[in-house]
């Protein structure tokens, strides 16, 4: 379909990574950019990797240079009139994307499919991971009432830093992923900026740019493949700056963001390593949905320890917040998760 491998190594060294899962060209009815001006853009940010999902069409991919030396995960936005997901990790015409590349504007659910969990269904079947987009952004919000959550393998939990509403519908979303942990439900939550154009005040469009947010992705190497492996492991956290190291210490082993801890029991330490970040905030560790513990830091970058004493009897999850000095989030990572148990029954449904 393209000169441009999505295969191509691009780094072979394991390590933190940082991109945009949620970008869109001129393939896109409301994109501007071709894409690979996009992942040329990308580039100029800092990104590592781009990831590029146009509504209903994966036809962009023909057009990207062979010899860009760059990961562009290959995606589409499902685009449906009562909200939006991403299919992460498709390059090449599968069949079932027959029946949405019929518009690149906002599609009924298709007829073949009663519930859009069906839908959902079928991409997992072929390996592909998945995104709910802003799931509380009015007027695109997510109205797919009891979708079944172990087939949505990703959140989005920030959304366009740039558009005003956002400021309101991105807090609300991390309670609803709240709630899907407290739930049982492992949903792994990503950054998208939904890149469409750059801001252009003259014309009063706040439009957006790519990286913010940025997700960090863990991955054994640089490559569309280990991204993707990265994020179903939910080795990620999302930021609009600070860069973040989140770990677990318990019985002589060392643990990472997104991982599960197994049965503990005794005394946990939480080592925090934040940079790049404003000369005052908050880190705050988050268990089950609750602050157990702060602390207020300063200068450019900065460690703090925090211990808890793990209850064997219950099943908890632990997450990283940092937050400046407005109280505004700047960083969130995805759970350590200790003791737990995870809900995989596809009958088992959610409400966003």
């Amino acid at each position: 379909m393209t000169g441009y491998s999505f295969s191509t190594v691009f780094n072979p060294k394991p390590g933190w990574y940082c991109g945009d899962f949620h970008a869109h060209t001129n393939a896109s009815i409301d994109g501007e950019y071709s894409p690979t001006t996009v992942a040329k853009l990308a580039r100029t940010e800092g990104l590592d990797f781009i990831t590029i999902t146009d509504h209903n069409t994966i036809a962009g991919f023909s057009e990207l240079d062979e010899n860009l030396d760059f990961p562009i995960i290959p995606g589409i936005e499902v685009t449906l009139s009562r909200g939006h997901f991403n299919v992460f990790g498709m390059g090449e015409w599968r069949q079932w994307i027959e029946d949405i590349c019929v518009s690149r504007k906002a599609i009924p659910l298709p007829d073949k499919y009663q519930t859009v969990s069906e839908l959902m269904r079928q991409t997992a079947q072929e390996g592909f991971l998945k995104s709910i987009n802003h799931p509380l952004l009015h007027p695109w919000q997510w109205q797919y009432n009891n979708t079944d959550l172990p087939y949505v393998h990703c959140v989005e939990l920030w959304n366009d830093l740039f558009w005003p509403y956002n400021f309101y519908a991105n807090p609300k979303t991390v309670e609803l992923w709240t709630d899907w942990l407290n739930a049982g439900y492992r949903v792994t939550a990503i950054g998208g900026s939904d890149y469409h154009y750059p801001p252009k005040p003259k014309k009063g469009l706040p439009g957006e740019r790519l990286g913010q947010p940025t997700t960090y992705v863990y991955a054994e190497e640089l490559s569309v493949a280990a991204i993707l492996e990265g994020l179903r492991r939910r080795r990620a956290y999302v930021s609009s700056g600070p860069r973040v190291a989140f770990q677990a210490a318990i019985g002589g082993t060392t643990y990472m963001i997104g991982d599960d801890l197994g049965e503990q029991e005794g005394e946990i330490e939480f080592t925090v390593t934040i940079s790049d970040k404003p000369e005052i905030i908050r880190a705050q560790l988050v268990k089950n949905g609750k602050i157990i513990a702060k602390e207020q830091l300063h200068g450019r970058e900065t460690s703090v320890q925090f211990r808890y004493q793990v209850n064997p009897e219950r099943s908890d999850w632990y997450r990283l917040e940092v937050l400046d000095r407005t109280g505004q989030a700047v960083a969130i990572t995805n759970p350590i998760f200790v003791n737990s148990r995870e809900k995989g029954d596809p009958s088992r449904r959610g409400r966003p």
